[in-house]
């Protein structure tokens, strides 16, 4: 089937290069429009049910809300784990699904099920779905900042860095070409930033007066930041911007939330810090009892005086009105707006003034003398902030105002975040003078060198598979054709892939980077075979028989090999089955690189047996211009096709690339002559490359061929000995992404106020802003306002901006002692004296040495912030969100313990952290082993006495309703101002809630008209709860977060199990789990090893469909244990663990494997078959010779294969940046084992070859000799 594909493909040329263009041009535009993103969404398919409940603790919470709607979301189908969360005052329920479930059938049947449980919720408390996000959505966030601008510019001026010029429009520079890309925008001017460095002990300090005395005078000052005391264009002193953090949240909620919310691929836009203006309504308890009024007549009496209603519609003379009863607070009649533009007043401020008084004016009924009562008379009416449980710090200045931009479902990541800053440049404009916009986290910066990092990686493999088809064909034009696979194969993938929905990331592009090396091996053994095949045809010629046409002899050439390499790339594309049968977060990481693994493979074999063998007879040739015309015609045609172009394009280039003029005439002078010029195909022997290495190759292989047993025993004990290194390896479930930012995320006391946490969080980012490589820092207490952010009040989460250049990191001096002594001159050379620091040491800290040569330990970031109270945790923003949101912990390895009593379920997570800590066996691998602190909230019960209650013919809700709305508050209604909404919030005074005796005496209203103390009527009891309550699938959980060093994952969770399972007695009714990292890593062992068994018999069933012999299959299967040697021990002396990563990369060498058997069998089969067709396969002498010749014969398309997929993984290896460990991970065993895989290859198969065949050979004869009617069969 395969031959004759070849054969119509050669009959129909122009066809199979008219298909190719539309490839290409198909792949050009897959490339302009393929959805790009930093990581594979390694997010469960999960729905977020975030549930108000205002003012209620976590366990009222828990049992009125989580509780049933955990329980009822058990029966939603495919529901995969049922999370849980209750903290004041909010519920969070997050259903996890399995995967291949559609996000928006998965949010059908929740809502479906919703409707079943709203009975059993209490009244006024309403459950919504949040948005169609995973937990990677959070793609973008921005900071809201005030400061200083120039009244003359009040829109910002633009900064050119390099020239240090100012601009006031952008539009000022379009002249000066290049200049806009790098302008920034300054709408607001910081103050001067700087530290001081004491350079003797390497410390810095805040300010002089922090310093010790006697240090002051050696301290060198630090300009952190530039500032700015007047307009930098035309000297005016600077203004301070007047906006208050109420003001700045009222821009996020109603001015730039919504705009945003439309941008295309947004889902959601979350609010974060600063203050929502509540209009606060504070009643005086000794007036109520003047005048004899109940809270709760207040209360209606808000609800009463702010409502607009219609009258439908009256006609009066012809004309239709539509009747509107004008009733909301704060409404100004037209006139009134009309007279604030013109006095140039805020119309907030004047909306906010009339509210108040409108809403002081609201009546409560009047005295026995017709006084009217009004609200004013028993309240103070005012403007404050309505309670928050978020707070935002930028920088460490203090507390600002943010948003979050939460991509939706699907989308394709750097286009939203594009749309979304060009939409914010926008409305920038309409922001109220001083102030401006930060970026506090953008992931298109990863996005961006992620993808750098993989295109880098293949621009070098390409150009490196090209030089060694150059280096051992000599003909650039074969070269070219072997070539050509590469640049078509990954556009045609990344066609496929943009067919399919896979997105291009770090997983998705690494799959093509590894496969690069592999893809052109069929073009390669083909370009080859062609030029034997006319190395033979010129022997032949020269012999005197007749010459065969060139077509039909590289068709010949062709149909020769592709069978076998078609059935090599099928055996490659099976054994990525086991990853493409991977679930979870493993699945979801790797099945991007084996799909596009496999649109690789498969693109380079529909490409080798239908483009590249017409591109062989067109340019596997020594002249492309045929020689039988005249000297003057074919000079004629070099000049037309090679110079008159060049000249052409450049005095004539296209207009979009007249700049680069020289390059494209240089470019098609160069190409144009490879291809149109004459060049000669020469033989093997006398190539140089090809001299070499059958110089090299061929003593080598004489005398294994001479002593083979000695040869198959050392091959025998190698295999063997790759068992000592795999027992030594560890293992984990992937390796770490470095994201190129951190995120600081240190335990605090639940119980800590939200005061208290301000002041320390300012703390930690001042701190953590002082260190040269930060390039900004955004902190955050608490949760955002989205469903997406399940974070409790006490959780610290700091997004560290590293700096992106490394010229502005700390150098250290590079150690070479490990170089021979006399190598370092030459690592000095190639690699400097110096290095910057690596993100390890900035956080942990390093050594820096002296000139006495003793060293300094200079701190890092963690030194610097021990502070009491807060325990550390560093971490990365986007590893962070998909651990927490997928198993819940943050940490590598977890421990849930659940059971149905919280203070036991702390008792024993406490208990197992100690163990871990203190056990000899797992102490000193554990860096970090704290429980979270599951009753560490403190709380103030008010117990109502039902007896008392009783007897004045009160019920229970009578009091709470008093206990909610005097103490807690309550919001009663809402202002409407124009596109804004703002509560009104009832309440008693502040100094009286935060008053035991005051509280004591909250008076509380009886049926008979009189009004007792609270203190009469209930107990009050001060004691510790929990701060928050866990549950997974209706189940209370607590939780142990476990940092490990230096050991891997699964060692280390087996100590570990072992010691809790002596050491922690588990009551009945409760269980351990084990989670994080490891729990993914389980997970996809037990897939593997029920899966790897399959793909092993598909394997086979595969060759012996291209063998057709049982003793074949195991001859090309022979070539797996032979490079492991090399696979194992390369990761063992890299200090590397299994992970699913390696053991992707051990599948894509069996592939590899079986490929080179193949190929060297189908060699050796050939030489054997020309061998016997010329009468001279006699004797075992003979097959030795076969043998001989056939494996010297091919040893040059075995090496150039090896070689181009063995080099072209090498920049992998040494690649730097974003994906760069995971790629190096994928791309170590395929190295080491190409290198031992390929020597026993060339050695070891051919002797296996000839014993079987020389053993056939004698079974023959002795058959012969009893029958001779019988000969000898190929096996």
């Amino acid at each position: 089937m395969i031959a004759a594909l070849i054969e119509r493909c050669l009959r129909a040329p122009a066809m199979v290069l008219l298909l190719t263009a539309f490839v290409v041009a198909a792949g050009v535009w897959s490339v302009q429009s393929i959805s790009i993103d930093a990581i594979p969404d390694l997010s469960d398919v999960q729905v977020v049910i975030r549930t108000e409940f205002p003012g209620q603790a976590p366990q009222i919470v828990e049992d009125q809300v989580t509780y049933p709607l955990t329980t009822a979301m058990l029966a939603v189908p495919y529901a995969k784990v049922v999370r849980g969360y209750s903290m004041f005052g909010t519920s969070f329920v997050y259903i996890i699904f399995e995967d291949g479930t559609d996000m928006y059938w998965a949010r059908s049947r929740v809502l479906e099920q919703l409707s079943f449980v709203a009975g059993a919720l209490p009244r006024d408390v309403s459950p919504q779905l949040g948005p169609d996000a995973t937990g990677v959505g959070w793609i973008f966030e921005y900071v809201l900042v005030t400061g200083e601008y120039c009244p003359d510019h009040p829109n910002g001026l633009w900064h050119d860095p390099v020239d240090d010029r100012w601009f006031a429009d952008p539009l000022d520079v379009q002249s000066e070409k290049g200049l806009e890309h790098h302008l920034v925008h300054h709408r607001v001017f910081p103050r001067e930033r700087v530290n001081y460095l004491d350079a003797v002990e390497n410390h810095r300090y805040e300010s002089l007066e922090s310093a010790p005395p006697e240090v002051r005078d050696r301290l060198q000052r630090v300009v952190l930041t530039k500032g700015y005391e007047r307009c930098p264009l035309d000297g005016n002193e600077l203004k301070r911007s007047t906006a208050d953090l109420s003001d700045l949240r009222g821009l996020q909620d109603w001015y730039l939330r919504y705009e945003l919310t439309a941008v295309s691929g947004v889902s959601e836009v979350a609010s974060l810090g600063g203050f929502v203006k509540q209009y606060q309504v504070v009643v005086d308890p000794v007036k109520l009892l003047a005048f004899d009024l109940p809270l709760a007549h207040v209360m209606m009496a808000v609800k009463r005086s702010n409502a607009d209603v219609g009258g439908r519609l009256i006609e009066v003379s012809e004309t239709e009105y539509m009747v509107r009863g004008v009733g909301y607070l704060g409404t100004l009649t037209d006139e009134e707006v009309t007279a604030a533009h013109a006095a140039n007043q805020s119309l907030e401020q004047l909306r906010t003034d009339r509210a108040l008084e409108e809403l002081g004016m609201a009546s409560l009924g009047s005295t026995e003398d017709g006084t009217p009562i009004y609200l004013q008379d028993v309240a103070e009416i005012r403007i404050g902030p309505e309670i928050r449980r978020g707070v935002l710090d930028w920088n460490g200045d203090g507390e600002a105002v943010g948003g979050i931009i939460v991509m939706r479902f699907g989308e394709n990541a750097r286009g939203v975040i594009q749309r979304v800053r060009t939409r914010l440049s926008d409305l920038e404009r309409g922001l109220p003078p001083g102030v401006g916009i930060e970026v506090g986290y953008d992931r298109s910066d990863l996005i961006t060198r992620s993808v750098r990092t993989l295109t880098n990686t293949m621009i070098q493999e390409i150009i490196v598979v090209t030089l060694i088809c150059i280096v051992f064909l000599l003909h650039v034009r074969s070269a070219f054709v072997a070539v050509f696979v590469l640049p078509t194969g990954v556009l045609l993938t990344l066609t496929i892939m943009n067919l399919f929905g896979i997105n291009a990331n770090i997983m998705s592009l690494g799959g093509i980077a590894i496969s690069i090396g592999v893809m052109v091996d069929s073009s390669i053994v083909m370009v080859e075979n062609a030029h034997k095949h006319i190395e033979h045809q010129k022997e032949r010629v020269a012999a005197g028989f007749e010459s065969v046409p060139r077509v039909q002899l590289i068709a010949t050439a062709a149909r020769e090999v592709g069978p076998s390499l078609f059935f090599a790339l099928l055996i490659i594309t099976v054994s990525f089955i086991p990853v493409l049968a991977l679930g979870e977060q493993a699945g979801r990481l790797f099945k991007p690189l084996a799909y596009t693994y496999i649109f690789a493979m498969g693109s380079s074999a529909i490409l080798a047996v239908t483009i590249i063998p017409v591109l062989m007879t067109m340019f596997v040739s020594e002249q492309v211009i045929p020689s039988t015309l005249s000297y003057w015609t074919r000079l004629t045609l070099y000049i037309s096709i090679i110079v008159v172009p060049a000249l052409v394009l450049s005095v004539w280039p296209p207009a979009p690339l007249a700049a680069s003029r020289w390059w494209l005439a240089g470019g098609w002078l160069v190409l144009s002559a490879v291809i149109v010029l004459p060049q000669r195909i020469m033989r093997e022997d006398r190539l140089p490359a090809g001299r070499l290495l059958l110089w090299v190759f061929r003593p080598i292989f004489t005398l294994s061929m001479r002593f083979w047993p000695l040869t198959l025993t050392a091959a025998l004990v190698l295999a063997l000995s790759a068992a000592v290194p795999f027992q030594r390896l560890g293992s984990e479930f992937m390796p770490p992404l470095e994201e190129g930012d951190l995120l600081y995320m240190p335990s605090a006391d639940p119980g800590i106020s939200m005061t208290k946490a301000r002041e320390l969080l300012q703390q930690t980012d001042k701190l953590v802003r002082s260190f040269p490589e930060v390039q900004s820092v955004m902190g955050k207490i608490g949760r955002a306002e989205t469903a997406t952010d399940p974070a409790p009040p006490p959780m610290f989460e700091t997004v560290v901006t590293l700096k992106r250049d490394k010229a502005d990191w700390r150098q250290v001096a590079r150690s070479f002692q490990n170089w021979p002594i006399g190598t370092r001159w030459l690592a000095r050379m190639l690699k400097g004296d110096t290095r910057p620091i690596t993100v390890n040491e900035l956080v942990y800290g390093y050594e820096e040495p002296r000139a006495d040569g003793s060293a300094t330990t200079v701190p890092g970031l963690d030194q610097t912030l021990r502070i009491p109270g807060l325990t550390n945790a560093w971490t990365m923003p986007i590893k962070t969100r998909i651990d927490m949101l997928s198993t819940g912990i943050k940490t590598p390895v977890g421990v849930k313990v659940m059971g149905p009593d919280l203070p036991t379920l702390a008792s024993l997570s406490s208990r197992i952290a100690s163990v871990l800590t203190n056990d000899d066996a797992t102490a000193h691998y554990t860096a970090s082993a704290f429980p979270e602190k599951s009753v560490g909230g403190n709380y103030f019960d008010i117990r109502i006495d039902r007896k008392e209650i009783a007897r004045y013919g009160l019920s229970v809700v009578d009091v709470q309703d008093v206990i909610m709305t005097a103490m807690g508050g309550m919001n009663v209604s809402s202002t409407v101002e124009g596109l804004e909404r703002y509560p009104i919030n009832v309440r008693y005074p502040h100094e009286l809630r935060d008053n035991l005796p005051a509280l004591q005496r909250t008076l509380v209203a009886t049926p008979s008209g009189a009004q007792l103390p609270l203190g009469q009527l209930a107990a009050f009891v001060v004691h510790k709860g929990a701060p928050q309550i866990k549950s997974e699938n209706a189940r209370l959980t607590s939780w142990v977060f476990v940092d490990i060093k230096d050991i891997d994952v699964g060692t280390y969770v087996a100590k570990a199990q072992r010691v809790v399972a002596e050491q922690v007695d588990l009551p009945a009714g409760y269980t351990v789990i084990w989670s994080g990292q490891f729990e993914y890593m389980q997970a996809a062992r037990k897939r593997l090893l029920i899966v790897a068994p399959i793909t092993a018999v598909l394997i086979v069933l595969l060759l012996y469909m291209s063998t057709r012999s049982w003793i074949r299959v195991a001859m090309v299967l022979l070539t797996v244990p032979l490079s492991l040697i090399g696979a194992f021990w390369l990761l063992w002396a890299l200090e590397y663990n299994m992970s699913v990563a390696v053991w992707v990369g051990i599948i894509a060498l069996a592939g590899l494997d079986a490929e080179m058997g193949l190929v060297l069998l189908l060699y050796l089969d050939l030489s054997h078959k020309r061998q016997a067709s010329e009468g001279c396969m006699r004797d075992a002498n003979d097959l030795w010779h076969a043998v001989y010749r056939g494996t010297l014969e091919r040893v040059r398309p075995i090496t150039m294969t090896t070689m181009t997929s063995f080099i072209a993984l090498t920049p992998l290896l040494v690649a730097t940046g974003a994906g760069a460990d995971t790629m190096r991970r994928l791309a170590v065993p395929v190295i080491g084992g190409l290198a031992t895989g390929y020597v026993g290859v060339l050695l070891v198969l051919p002797i296996v070859y000839y014993l079987i065949k020389r053993t056939a050979m004698l079974r023959d004869s002795y058959r012969a000799a009893r029958r001779p009617e019988l000969t000898a069969e190929a096996i």
